[in-house]
This record gives structure tokens, C-alpha cells and sequence, in this order.
């Protein structure tokens, strides 16, 4: 008996009006990934190599050949910014893609499992981080529940493959850095005033800020012909939504969010627009963040000792999260979703440097702990299992 072939599956499924996912998996011929792309060591298949850009940042850096000094990242430091809200949007556009079936389903597997990570690890370091110098007594909660927030996510850059063509487990990935983002730019807001009344309206005016620039841009983009001034208004919103966030200490990530989930709900060309050129700037800018983060990273024998905590808990969080998603009510999920959430992708990072502006004092133990962290997280990902992927 022949395997079913793509079209096949389509085609029965836009008949029944239903989206068969794991049938559509199933149909797939499967292939193990070379071994430098699991390590996160190659760009061959699109996905971002974390490990060899964090590596070569880290050699470029002031601690390595210095070429990267610390004059060239504060020259760099103001379009960080811009590549993090770049992500927030990609996060916001993946949540409302038309064709994605069992969104909100995902969404919550994807929320238990992160939720259970982030207080996993930030208990963890919380209990661990006073027996190690270097963070004033003050900062121990901040540099714990930030720890927690980033370790929590593993959302790499969305996949471009029709939605109907990925695994549940791949989706749920992605979407597993939305409630991260959402409480981490609560913490951020509170680190300004260390009042509640104030967090509030900070977060209220990150709010308002993000969705008059995306109201704007969704206004001109709908008026403009198609022509090089398109790209020119998606990457001056880029722009916008970036520096206002770095301007007023804001979180870049959730406005970037906030932004791409008004374009995903309103649709139209501006959408389309946004994500096409966002996605034309991505890799540069996410290769710069990389860069900055690796050459950024401090060594000491306390910070490497505290990464390797953050690395244990994290990989504890995620195991024992994924086991607590799949028997959450909802659409199945693969039983090996565990070992496949170990990756740490781009968010958490995205997430650290996002923070380093309105934590300086636990920026750099923060930033280092993520660093190590995601490097451990995808060497060991790619021993525990070899990943596999649809030809």
C-alpha cells in the first residue's frame, strides 16, 4: 500500500474542514539531523546556530581577541533593541496565523509547561544564589525570577512552513514564550518604581505606546503602493517600537508582542508587509543580538557554578513541565515532547538582554547564567536525542 502524500492529506482535510496534524506528521518521511546543525553549530536547515554565534561572540569579545571592545557594544547596544522587538513581532504574528489549528490549546500546554520552568528555576537560584558573591542581598529575588523567566523559554524564530505542516510539539515550542514575555515585562515595569500603582501605568503606557505605532503603520501601509515605501515604513515601525521601549526602559520584547498580535487581528496588507520584511531582517539582526550577548558574558568560577544550577533546574523544569502539558486537557502531544523543548532558542536571551538596561547591577550575572545556560541546554539537547526533521 502507497504512503499518503501531502496532497492527498490536504486535500481530505480542506474537504472535513479539519486540519489533520499528526496524520500529516505521520505521512512525513523522517530523517535524523547532522549532528552540526543539532549542536547548533550550521545555518543548512534556517535554523539559528545559538551555540556558534554565542562561541564566536564570546572569542570576539572584550574577555577573548577583543575585537568586539567594550566601545564597539556600546556602539551596538542601541539596535538590540530593535532586533528583540523584531522577535516580539515574529512572536505576536506566529499566535495569530489564520491557518494555525489548536492555537489556544497549544497556548496553554505551551503556558503550564514554561510557568512550571520559570518557578522551578527561579526557586532553585533563589535557594542557591546568597552562598555566591557578586549579587547585593537586594537583587537575589531579581536575578531569581529572572533566571526562572528566561530559562522558561524555548521559542526559537518561527518556522516559515505552513502551520498545517508542523508537529503540534514544534508549535507549542513557539508559543511557549508569550507568558514569559507578558510577567517579565510586569517585573521589568515594577523594577522602575518598586510601586504597584506605578508598574501599572508603565505597563499601560508600554501598551498604548505599541498599539499607536501598529495602528499607525497598519494606516500607512494600507494606503501605499506596493514599492520599496512599504519597506521603508516596516522598518521605520522596527524602529519605532524598538527605541521608544529603549528610550523609556521599557520591554522591547512585549511591545514587539503587543505590536505584531494588533497586525496578525486586523490582517491586510500591513500584515503581510510586516511579517515579509521583518522576516527579510531577521537573521542579521538576530545574529547581531547573539554576537552582543556572547561578547557581553562574564567569567568567574562562582558564575560558571551558578550557570551549571541554572542548566540542571532548567532541564528538570522542562522534563517535568512537558510531563505535566501532556496530560493537560486539549490536543495531544508526543510523549519524547521533553527532550525536544530542551533548545533553548533565541526568546531567553532576547529576554536577558531586554532586562540589562533596568538591572544593571544583576545584568551581567543574569545575562552570563542565560548564556552558559543555553549553550549546556543545546549540547546536551542534541545527546539526549538526535532531533529529526520532515523531508
Amino acid at each position: 500500500m502507497a504512503e499518503p502524500r501531502y496532497s492527498d492529506v490536504i486535500a481530505s482535510d480542506l474537504q472535513t474542514g479539519e486540519v489533520a496534524v499528526d496524520r500529516l506528521a505521520a505521512a512525513a518521511p523522517v530523517r535524523p539531523l547532522p549532528w552540526h546543525v543539532r549542536f547548533g553549530l550550521s545555518w543548512s536547515t534556517g535554523a539559528v546556530p545559538v551555540v556558534l554565534i554565542l562561541l564566536l561572540g564570546a572569542a570576539l569579545g572584550p574577555e577573548g581577541l577583543a575585537v568586539l571592545t567594550p566601545g564597539v557594544l556600546v556602539v551596538i547596544d542601541p539596535v538590540l533593541p530593535v532586533a528583540i522587538a523584531a522577535l516580539g513581532i515574529l512572536a505576536g504574528l506566529e499566535f495569530t496565523r489564520p491557518a494555525a489549528p489548536h492555537r489556544w490549546s497549544l497556548l496553554g500546554k505551551a503556558s503550564i509547561e514554561s510557568s512550571f520552568t520559570c518557578a522551578l528555576v527561579a526557586i532553585g537560584v533563589w535557594l542557591v544564589i546568597p552562598v555566591f558573591p557578586g549579587v547585593a542581598e537586594s537583587d537575589v529575588w531579581l536575578v531569581a525570577l529572572m533566571a526562572g523567566l528566561c530559562a522558561s523559554m524555548s521559542a526559537t524564530l518561527p518556522d516559515a512552513d505552513p502551520d498545517r505542516l508542523r508537529p503540534p510539539v514544534i508549535r507549542m515550542r513557539d508559543l511557549d514564550g508569550l507568558l514569559p514575555v507578558a510577567i517579565g515585562a510586569i517585573v521589568l515595569a515594577f523594577i522602575h518604581s518598586f510601586s504597584v500603582l506605578s508598574s501599572l501605568g508603565l505597563i499601560i503606557q508600554t501598551a498604548i505606546l505599541a498599539l499607536l505605532i501598529a495602528a499607525s503603520a497598519w494606516l500607512l501601509l494600507s494606503d501605499s503602493s506596493p514599492s520599496t515605501e512599504q519597506r521603508v515604513f516596516s522598518i521605520a515601525v522596527l524602529l519605532l517600537i524598538g527605541g521608544i521601549a529603549d528610550y523609556l526602559s521599557l520591554s522591547a520584547l512585549a511591545g514587539g508582542v503587543i505590536a505584531g498580535l494588533f497586525w496578525g487581528y486586523t490582517g491586510g496588507i500591513a500584515r503581510d508587509c510586516i511579517e515579509r520584511d521583518v522576516r527579510y531582517l531577521r537573521h542579521p539582526l538576530i545574529v547581531l543580538m547573539l554576537l552582543a550577548a556572547g561578547a557581553k558574558t562574564t567569567y568567574s568560577g562562582w558564575i560558571l557554578v551558578f550557570a551549571i544550577a541554572y542548566l540542571l533546574l532548567r532541564i528538570a523544569g522542562k522534563l517535568f513541565g512537558s510531563w505535566l502539558a501532556r496530560r493537560a486537557p486539549g490536543v495531544s502531544i508526543p510523549d519524547n515532547v521533553g527532550p525536544m523543548l530542551l533548545p533553548p532558542g533565541v526568546f531567553g536571551i532576547a529576554f536577558a538582554l531586554d532586562a540589562t538596561s533596568m538591572a544593571e547591577s544583576a545584568a551581567a550575572v543574569i545575562l552570563s547564567a542565560t548564556v552558559l545556560g543555553s549553550i549546556g541546554s543545546q549540547l546536551l539537547a542534541a545527546l539526549w536525542r538526535p532531533a529529526e526533521t520532515h523531508e
